[in-house]
């Protein structure tokens, strides 16, 4: 994928690594010491009790191993919910 490219504005970006998922908002690409990473903030629904919800975080590009966009914060706490039932 050609970051340069990426259009997740407005969207909500559930990225999958070996160990985890996590999803991310309001998100930009930036290189800490040579590394690309994926910033963001932490939406409703994506951490059990929501105990992270509007942190900052950061995923490291080169963990990616999948991702899944949703068209807003609304539809990805809606289809989590789904999941939760």
């Amino acid at each position: 994928m050609d970051i340069k490219n990426a259009d997740f504005d407005g969207k909500v970006v559930s990225f999958g690594s070996v160990d985890d998922t996590l999803a991310i908002k309001n998100i930009r690409f930036e290189y800490q010491n040579d590394r690309l990473f994926v910033l963001g903030i932490v939406p409703e629904g994506a951490t059990d009790n929501d105990w992270a919800v509007n942190r900052p975080c950061a995923i490291a590009w080169d963990s990616v191993t999948d991702y899944m966009i949703f068209d807003s914060e609304a539809q990805y706490v809606e289809l989590m919910a789904k999941t939760n039932k």
